[in-house]
């Protein structure tokens, strides 16, 4: 079998090759394959049986005649899902919950730090600036008295929905599927269709949900516009879930408290977004996933579905293409 590694994406997100090394020594009777450029990918994958990428363009499938399978290293896989992929039989697997723990980690911490003002005292300290008076004035509820939305149940957003119940937040959940089960301490899940009811009374939202054609501009002026001025809005999912014009206004202009973002549509962030002059905004560089050695359960998770494939088991975190997660 041979198995094509098509993971580069610059400047943190392509594989290191003492990893693509110990996919080839963990297979010896495959061929494994790099492609980290373009020009060898179109080369490599006529005779692949398998890809191991993040991304595939349509002349790059079109190439890929012999492929079967293909996994994502990452959780999204909208760069995996071109028409064509879409429509044909190729499965489509990703690496769900490999770093559910390190992003919901991230998440809780951009929630904490953007609630108590956290950044703000970053800021007046790298002023010398003694910033008591200001920070005491902002008055948001301990987590016993915050009702938090997370929006989206899938493996991150179930793990922060536990870390948040933890703390003795009133959890909430917005998902597609509201009648599916969820865990006791999740105390009302909403369709999505019902997002701006659940909107009305959270002290935080928290966005874990995949990128769809659904998702698109989830939180946009009228979601904003019915939410508590003493609100924050968590972001650890993709950037297209906000419409950024209409949350750069509300914290303008006082309508929600302040947010924490770690995806952005554009990235890196251009140098003119207004988001690099708000103070109540607090970035990271999509950087939530990593916690210590990222790409290591990503090989192994891959590993074992290779595994299950050649055994002819269910393989693992198979991806609904027409749905996108």
């Amino acid at each position: 079998m041979k198995i094509v590694v098509g993971i580069h994406d610059l400047p943190v997100w392509s594989i290191p090759d003492h990893e693509v090394d110990r996919l080839a020594a963990s297979l010896p009777d495959d061929v494994v394959v790099n492609a980290p450029e373009s020009d060898a990918r179109l080369r490599e994958y006529p005779a692949a049986d398998v890809l191991f990428t993040t991304r595939i363009s349509a002349d790059q499938f079109a190439a890929a005649r012999s492929v079967r399978w293909m996994h994502s290293s990452a959780v999204g896989v909208g760069p995996l899902l071109p028409p064509e992929v879409v429509a044909g039989d190729v499965i489509v697997t990703n690496s769900k919950g490999v770093h559910s723990e390190a992003i919901a980690e991230h998440a809780l911490a951009l929630l904490l730090a953007v609630r108590r003002g956290l950044h703000l005292s970053r800021d007046r300290q790298s002023a010398s600036t003694w910033a008591q008076e200001e920070l005491q004035a902002r008055h948001v509820p301990v987590a016993e008295a915050t009702e938090v939305v997370v929006i989206g149940l899938g493996s991150i957003g179930l793990r922060i929905a536990t870390m948040c119940a933890g703390l003795g937040m009133r959890v909430v959940g917005v998902r597609r599927h509201s009648a599916r089960p969820v865990p006791q301490f999740i105390r009302q899940v909403y369709p999505t269709a019902d997002l701006r009811t659940a909107l009305r009374t959270a002290d935080a939202v928290i966005l874990a949900a995949p990128q769809t054609d659904d998702t698109r501009a989830l939180i946009g002026r009228d979601e904003l516009a019915v939410m508590k001025p003493t609100a924050v809005i968590v972001n650890i999912a993709r950037g297209r879930l906000i419409d950024d014009e209409a949350l750069v206004a509300a914290v303008e202009e006082g309508r929600v408290l302040g947010a924490g973002l770690d995806a952005f549509r554009r990235e890196p962030l251009p140098a003119e977004s207004p988001y690099w002059r708000l103070p109540e905004v607090l970035m990271s560089p999509h950087t939530a996933s990593f916690a210590g050695d990222y790409w290591a359960p990503v090989v192994d998770l891959f590993l074992e579905n290779i595994r299950r494939f050649k055994a002819g088991e269910p393989l693992l975190n198979v991806v609904d293409k027409r749905l996108g997660y």
